[in-house]
């Protein structure tokens, strides 16, 4: 399987491709230009931003998680529920909304701990995880063409990488019936190493 660095490549790349196309299927089906344009954006936004910091791979102790810094304690509960390169990680569509939405949720847990544990020393603060949703579900009603586009970039960022997995294994399958056997093992690939081994720990 590719690693980190290739993955981020193919993000980039199969971005950059997708604009133009993205562009000229909205003006071709009537959307104004600049409607057109503000959508493209953000749909190569979300496929960048899925590629390269929601990573299929945050199913595992990698490169990926790194990028978090010191948030990488987020993914963690993922991490150990979720088995790597399975239909809840790997998948074309499920997988990418399943991050979303444990993202989500984890942001409304810390909101709403952290008004508990102040409210424990007489703080008083708004229902912040209210707030959030409230202003998310404004937005899906209000803009829901930029909805639209923000959530099938972030399906294609994750996409990008799924396919270019199993495009790197099936093709070592076919060349395996060829004969031709691969010196190299992919299993180590993006810095991964086994949940007992772990570069970091809890301590």
């Amino acid at each position: 399987m590719p690693g980190a660095r290739t993955h981020d490549i193919i993000t980039v790349v199969s971005g950059a491709a997708l604009a133009p196309l993205v562009q000229w299927l909205q003006i071709y089906n009537g959307f104004p230009e600049p409607a057109a344009t503000r959508n493209t954006l953000i749909l190569v936004g979300a496929h960048l931003l899925s590629g390269i910091m929601f990573s299929p791979d945050l199913d595992l102790d990698s490169a990926i998680d790194d990028r978090w810094g010191p948030l990488f304690v987020l993914w963690r509960p993922y991490m150990y529920v979720i088995p790597h390169r399975s239909f809840f990680s790997h998948s074309l569509i499920v997988s990418p909304l399943l991050r979303l939405l444990y993202f989500y949720l984890v942001v409304v847990a810390l909101l709403i701990g952290g008004a508990w544990l102040l409210g424990q020393v007489g703080i008083v603060v708004p229902y912040y995880h209210r707030v959030l949703t409230d202003r998310l579900l404004g937005l899906i009603h209000d803009y829901p063409q930029e909805s639209r586009a923000f959530l099938l970039g972030f399906i294609t960022g994750s996409a990008a990488h799924t396919i270019a997995d199993y495009l790197v294994t099936g093709g070592k399958t076919v060349l395996r019936r060829l004969g031709i056997r691969l010196r190299r093992d992919y299993r180590d690939h993006d810095a991964w190493r086994p949940r007992h081994r772990s570069r970091r720990s809890w301590r």
